[in-house]
């Protein structure tokens, strides 16, 4: 067996795991609102996926991913209503103490939603739901333990799917560790040699790049990592999205997680920068991932690669950057006088702003 089930539930949960349910409960905050608060709601079906729910809390009664997705959507009851929104919750749980547990846990749950509980394995489920997932707004959480989960043909299945976002923890170090065996070649056919030579804190970047290269070539579609250490292991989440208010928000959520690079709970470039302590010289407490992303948005406009504003807004969020760290570059640029003027500066709703602007060299 290529990993080792680990019962993450039978105890407190760790500081790793603790992060990734907030990064969860931050996202599905931002979520919700978008298909629940709208006075007239484009879906009328909205649906959330928790396919590996495990017991729904750990020892200390913390809540898991199910009573975070209930919390969430009972805020939301009096819109539900009015709306006349139907929104059913999915709760999957394979491992049968488990899902006896979370049984237990979501006893005597009800309100104006539907909770769906199974006790299946995920592939066939997800397949069994695929074709009503066409046909409502979605967030799909897969909280797998393990790599072997989200496979190509399941991710380009999931990226098929309209109106809907998702976001994925994958045991990302196990691509290092694996890479030469034939169980992992058979899920992810990557050169071994080539997964050694990737530094272990940024492996979580390596699996982002695997699944962005099976976005179709014409595709518009929107990624993000946030790599998270536990103990001396690397694990990650990864988000997705059609929509650029779906990823403006999860960068949000990824920034206010992480101040200086919006990626990781830990320092993931090793540059030990202290923003409580600054060093005497300021460019020093400026992140490399930053330096890189404004030198590069700079070059491409300078260059004539980017020539309108929202072009420059996308570099952004394809870097992993939210829409005003892009004014930043075009403000210098202006203040240097290497552009005219760009007005209309935007820091949020990139779909909402129709009316672009050409940048003037």
């Amino acid at each position: 067996m290529l990993v080792a089930v680990r019962d993450l539930f039978r105890k407190p949960f760790d500081e790793g795991t603790i992060v990734k349910l907030k990064v969860y409960t931050d996202y599905l905050r931002e979520w919700a609102p978008v298909f629940l608060s709208r006075r007239e709601p484009i879906w009328k079906t909205v649906q959330i996926f928790d396919f590996f729910a495990g017991q729904g809390k750990d020892s200390l009664n913390r809540p898991g991913s199910p009573l975070i997705a209930l919390e969430v959507v009972r805020s939301f009851e009096r819109l539900i209503v009015n709306r006349g929104i139907k929104v059913i919750l999915h709760f999957n749980e394979l491992e049968e103490d488990n899902y006896r547990a979370l049984m237990d846990c979501l006893a005597g749950a009800k309100g104006n939603f539907s909770i769906r509980t199974y006790n299946r394995d995920f592939k066939s489920l997800f397949n069994e739901q695929y074709e009503a997932m066409k046909q409502s707004a979605n967030f799909l959480f897969f909280d797998q333990n393990g790599i072997k989960e989200i496979t190509s043909e399941l991710f380009v299945k999931i990226i098929a799917l309209r109106q809907t976002d998702f976001l994925f923890f994958i045991s990302s170090s196990y691509f290092r560790r694996f890479a030469n065996t034939p169980e992992f070649q058979k899920y992810f056919p990557f050169d071994p040699v080539e997964m050694q030579s990737v530094h272990y804190y940024h492996v979580h970047r390596k699996v982002l790049a695997h699944y962005k290269s099976l976005i179709p070539i014409g595709r518009t579609y929107y990624l993000a990592p946030f790599s998270i250490k536990k103990e001396r292991n690397i694990y990650g989440l990864i988000f997705g999205t059609h929509h650029t208010l779906g990823i403006e928000k999860f960068l949000s959520v990824a920034w206010k997680n992480d101040s200086l690079r919006g990626e990781a709970n830990y320092d993931i470039d090793s540059e030990k920068i202290d923003l409580h302590s600054p060093s005497l010289f300021p460019e020093f407490d400026i992140p490399s991932k930053r330096d890189v992303f404004e030198k590069n948005l700079r070059r491409k406009i300078l260059g004539r690669e980017i020539g309108m504003r929202n072009e420059a807004y996308l570099f952004a969020l394809n870097e992993g950057f939210l829409l005003k760290d892009a004014n930043v570059v075009l403000k210098k640029l202006f203040a240097e006088k290497k552009i005219k003027s760009v007005i209309e500066y935007i820091s949020t709703d990139l779909h909402k702003n129709k009316n672009d602007v050409p940048i003037i060299i």
